[in-house]
């Protein structure tokens, strides 16, 4: 009996390999999914889909101990990822892309890529079902997790930023000419009905290969905010960071780390998936009124936002070209607060090498990487752009060597 079972544990690991194998050189298999489920309703609606969680069976989502718990497999496959059995552990086996948890029924004790994790409510079987916490699942997965208390309906999110939706804006975004923003779509962002979610709940997407931020999301509300003043973020060196100074630039260095989402919209901190290398233009004179139109709307309605912060970038290059914003108040079906907008990437009279973060004043040559200069001191952990800033020891080094002695960038003058 034990032989068979490793024969066919051995035969599932080959079919998730191949799964695994195909979803990496085909960038089509990987598609934005809402997942919506409902406590006591047999019933789960996949990108706004009526369909049976568990077909011939009725199982339901139950909440047990405050957790909800739910048959896991439509849900994973409606994801693309694969579910196992392992008989002779109890386990439940579940591996999406290039990660994989292990699941025993009974125990709180579960494994996220092998490392071991405490549930508040264990994996059970009710009614020779197999019932498991969504909550850790999805967030193992990286997948974005919201709960309506007054619906009891739980939403799990996967957003992603794919050819075709790039190709769709390119051919209707205006060059640049001036203004750091433009209206696309008439100003309405272009979520699907079922992409609307009213229960609080933030989603990053995981980095791509080359190190480079997708898709961020929120259902924003009074809950998400922060309460607390932001702390350094200095500690995140966003794909293209080859920062620097000019006297045409307000406040002096070119970029800033971005974040995606606001900080004071969900309280993000030195979060990677949600921080780009973005223009000081960018992040002050695009990003900011339109972050600042939700935190106000919140505050004053205490409703909640949907909003969707996606970087564009060219090719392989390693700095966006731009951001494109959307937005949509929940509870007003969008009467509040509603707009689709794209912020351009850019600072004037400033040149940007796009694929490497390098840049020149308009008309000059950009300095080789190699020469970048910063400031230490000889007992210091932190390098500075500012040679005040480093005190009066502080002497000058190559950007490099600063890095190569592990040197991180300092939360005033470095950022």
């Amino acid at each position: 009996m034990k032989k068979q079972c490793r024969i066919v544990i051995c035969s599932l690991l080959f079919i998730m390999f191949a799964f695994s194998f195909l979803f990496c050189v085909s960038a089509s298999a990987e598609k934005d999914v809402v997942v919506n489920l409902q406590i006591d309703n047999p019933m789960m609606l996949v990108n706004g889909t009526s369909l049976e969680i568990d077909t011939g069976r009725g199982t339901k989502p139950v909440v047990v101990e405050g957790r909800t718990l739910v048959p896991i497999r439509a849900i994973i496959e409606a994801f693309d990822g694969v579910v196992g059995w392992e008989e002779e552990t109890q386990s439940v086996l579940l591996t999406m892309e290039e990660d994989n948890i292990r699941l025993i029924i009974d125990s709180n004790v579960a494994f996220l890529n092998n490392e071991a994790r405490v549930l508040d409510v264990a994996p059970t079987v009710i009614n020779g079902r197999t019932m498991l916490p969504i909550r850790f699942v999805a967030e193992g997965f990286n997948l974005g997790v919201a709960w309506d208390g007054k619906t009891q309906t739980v939403s799990v999110i996967r957003d992603l930023f794919d050819e075709a939706e790039y190709n769709r804006l390119k051919s209707i975004l205006p060059e640049y000419s001036g203004t750091a923003y433009t209206m696309l779509n008439g100003n309405k962002p272009f979520f699907e009905s079922y992409e609307i979610i009213s229960g609080s709940f933030e989603y990053y997407s995981t980095l791509d290969d080359l190190g480079r931020c997708d898709v961020c999301q929120a259902s924003v509300a009074r809950d998400t905010m922060p309460q607390e003043e932001r702390e350094s973020i200095g500690s995140i060196t966003p794909t293209g960071w080859i920062n620097a100074s000019y006297d045409v630039v307000s406040g002096g260095y070119l970029y800033n780390r971005c974040h995606l989402i606001g900080y004071q919209l969900t309280g993000e901190n030195a979060n990677e998936r949600n921080l780009i290398t973005g223009t000081r233009y960018l992040n002050v004179e695009g990003m900011l009124p339109f972050e600042n139109q939700i935190a106000d709307y919140v505050e004053k309605t205490g409703n909640h936002v949907m909003y969707r912060s996606t970087p564009v970038f060219d090719g392989n290059n390693l700095v966006a070209d731009g951001v494109l914003l959307e937005a949509y108040s929940v509870e007003d079906f969008g009467a509040g607060l509603s707009f689709c907008v794209y912020c351009y990437n850019v600072q004037p009279l400033i040149q940007i090498d796009y694929a490497t973060g390098m840049s020149a004043k308009e008309g000059e040559d950009a300095p080789p990487q190699e020469e970048k200069r910063v400031y230490r001191t000889p007992s210091g952990k932190r390098y500075h752009y500012d040679a005040e800033c480093g005190g009066k020891n502080a002497y000058e080094v190559t950007l490099e060597v600063a890095k190569n002695a592990g040197l991180t960038p300092c939360s005033k003058c470095a950022e």
